[in-house]
């Protein structure tokens, strides 16, 4: 069934001629966790992935879209180095500048009023940041599915590996909406790992950053 239009020529509504074919709607699910999308949804219910806007094709704040996410495969193990914590909790300045990206669909996200600062020390060598999924195995030490669920963060959103000289990298692995560091506009690169030390700041979702603090020792 076709739609409405008071142009002759192109249809007002999905933009195609107006003689041409109707074409078939494209499937209701998420592209990146496959989860059913309901209608005017924007962010996925199941892995907090951010829909792309049907008439612009938008894809959120950091331009990824995947369909799966990329588990890590294993490697040779390396120790976590003691002494390190990562300082997780909402961000209302990072929250501001989500919102401010956004524009219009910023009105749906509200920072959240009673989510309590959390510190996780770093015990393993590979330190998941995500959201828990036991159908998929997905269970990240850094957990955003609690207290209070982050909508803009993917299942296994990004890891932080340790390295034998004591420090760390983080890397996205292929994240819907991103990550991003010490208030930078420019999401890191996809699958490539990123240095952080003591006091950086890892941004994910709608408005969780993550501080690594080091505390005691060298």
């Amino acid at each position: 069934m076709g739609h409405r239009s008071e142009d002759a020529e192109y249809c007002e509504v999905c933009g195609r001629p107006m003689d041409a074919t109707p074409a078939l709607a494209p499937a209701a699910f998420c592209g990146n966790c496959g989860a059913a999308r309901p209608p005017n949804a924007r962010f996925c219910e199941e892995c907090g992935a951010r829909f792309p806007d049907p008439r612009t094709g938008a894809r959120g704040p950091s331009g990824h879209r995947v369909d799966v996410p990329h588990i890590p495969r294993p490697r040779d193990p390396v120790s976590a180095p003691q002494g390190w914590v990562a300082v997780v909790g909402p961000d209302r300045a990072y929250y501001n500048a989500v919102i401010a990206e956004l524009g219009s669909d910023g009105p749906n996200l509200e920072f959240p009023p009673n989510c309590p600062e959390r510190r996780i020390p770093l015990r393993d060598g590979e330190v998941w940041i995500g959201r828990r999924s036991a159908t998929r195995g997905i269970d990240p030490a850094i957990d955003l599915g609690e207290p209070q669920p982050d909508p803009g963060v993917s299942h296994l959103h990004a890891v932080l590996n340790a390295r034998s000289d004591g420090t760390w990298t983080v890397t996205d692995h292929g994240s819907q909406n991103g990550t991003t560091m010490n208030g930078e506009v420019e999401p890191l690169k996809a699958m490539t790992p990123v240095p952080v030390g003591d006091g950086d700041r890892i941004h994910v979702g709608a408005w969780t950053t993550i501080t690594l603090t080091r505390q005691g020792g060298p």
